[in-house]
């Protein structure tokens, strides 16, 4: 009977050890979970709202905006200016105080694209996207799908002077949102924020194709 409750004492001590790291290993787990689960912090070169509802559906991340300038011209025309437009706002924004907190940082520029067949011109307006893992440094761009606006609309913008954006002469003369006149010249199928959206996750897939497997 002795040795049997010794056995037994010393079963119900291993019981209580195995417990106790049980117990131990679960909340270390539980933390690591914790430490993994902070949202990851997207930084926008812009307090724009497109832009920012944009970025936010694509990357899931909680969004901070900061206010920087483009140095372009307010109505960029041809991809390069808008290109340019887009660089400019992400090395400004990485200079900002909220950088240090953010996982990615994300620039947007519009502009409009010029196509000439014979006589006949076409103006597209596309958005250039760049999108920046700070951790790594790594980076990508994609641009929007392209929305034709009005040539009328685009030649008084340029008699006024070429001020403003050609968005403000359609809100104008439509009434339409002078921010989003991409959502009216598609009758409401294609906001400017769901064109900004797909072009952050192209450029966000183009990012991190490394840990993709891709076919073939």
């Amino acid at each position: 009977p002795l040795v049997l409750a010794s056995r037994r004492a010393a079963m119900l001590r291993l019981l209580a050890v195995g417990a106790t790291a049980a117990a131990t290993a679960a909340a270390a787990y539980a933390l690591a979970r914790r430490r993994v689960a902070r949202p990851r912090v997207a930084l926008v070169a812009s307090t724009a709202r497109q832009k920012l509802l944009a970025v936010a559906a694509a990357t899931g991340c909680t969004v901070v905006g900061c206010k920087v300038p483009s140095l372009v011209a307010e109505q960029p025309t041809g991809l390069d200016e808008t290109m340019r437009g887009a660089k400019n706002r992400l090395s400004q924004a990485l200079a900002t105080d909220e950088a240090a907190g953010a996982d990615l940082a994300v620039a947007i520029e519009s502009g409009l694209l010029r196509a000439l067949s014979g006589d006949e011109e076409t103006w597209v307006d596309v958005a250039v996207v760049i999108v920046r893992d700070l951790a790594t440094g790594g980076e990508a761009m994609a641009t929007s799908a392209g929305v034709q606006f009005p040539t009328a609309a685009v030649g008084e913008w340029a008699e006024a002077g070429a001020e403003g954006t050609v968005g403000e002469v359609l809100s104008e003369n439509t009434g339409c949102d002078k921010h989003d006149p991409h959502a009216a010249l598609t009758c409401a199928r294609f906001p400017r924020a769901a064109l900004l959206e797909q072009a952050v996750r192209v450029a966000s897939a183009t990012l991190y194709r490394s840990r993709v497997a891709l076919p073939g």
